[in-house]
């Protein structure tokens, strides 16, 4: 089909978010963007602040964890999507929403366990479980949309996860880990030692992080609430 007069303007972008699988989809990928990028930037420094793992070691076990788990993942969510859509229309999203729910305790452990083994673990299962959403959600992103909008689609969901996910998160994951900090700071009478700024700078970094868990959570409600109300409207 040919492009609408309207395509590349302000209005064929308002209609795009007016389709609500797309923005269901592209919501839900912000938030889990959001999760996503803050972890990506803190993970070392809250391994070196919270658990004092050298900074070597730190970057060296999130490295490896990162690639492991991102090709583990991304394969295997490819194909939970391609197997479950031979049963459900909207796998895609079922599929990424799922996995994304799955990862938020595993993340929450992940960032509140002190045993080293426990966190770990919990930690790879959660990355996992977030990677595994990649391949079927950018397929879902297709599919909501026209033949002749998907270069657009794709575009505009681009913007979006970056705008609202994953450029933000760490500046606001910072800036409430320092917020925290200063105020235990605050409570301490006198010059704080090095010690003490070294304590409150870890209270406050894993007191921020907590709200990563709640983006994941968040992310995988939007995927599966959107992906189960487009199975019950396409059953009528």
């Amino acid at each position: 089909g040919q492009p609408t007069a309207d395509a590349g303007s302000w209005r064929h972008y308002v209609r795009l978010l007016g389709n609500r699988q797309y923005a269901f989809t592209v919501f839900g990928y912000a938030a889990y963007t959001f999760a996503l990028g803050a972890l990506s930037w803190w993970m070392v420094s809250f391994l070196e602040r919270v658990h004092h793992v050298p900074h070597k070691e730190a970057a060296g076990q999130v490295g490896i964890i990162v690639v492991a788990t991102g090709f583990l993942g991304t394969f295997a969510g490819g194909w939970l999507g391609d197997h479950f859509l031979r049963h459900a229309r909207h796998a895609y999203l079922l599929v990424s929403g799922t996995a994304t729910l799955l990862a938020a305790p595993f993340a929450y452990v992940a960032l509140t366990a002190a045993n080293p083994t426990v966190y770990i673990t919990a930690l790879v299962l959660a990355e996992l479980l977030i990677f595994a959403s990649t391949g079927p959600i950018n397929s879902a992103i297709v599919n909501y949309v026209a033949p002749t909008e998907r270069a657009t689609a794709m575009a505009l969901s681009i913007l979006m996860i970056h705008v609202l996910g994953d450029v933000p998160s760490p500046y606001i994951v910072g800036a409430l880990s320092d917020a925290r900090a200063a105020a235990l700071l605050s409570g301490i009478v006198g010059t704080p030692s090095p010690a003490q700024v070294a304590a409150a700078e870890a209270a406050g970094l894993q007191h921020a992080v907590l709200i990563l868990p709640v983006a994941i959570l968040v992310g995988g409600i939007i995927w599966t609430v959107g992906g189960l109300r487009s199975e019950v409207r396409g059953a009528r």
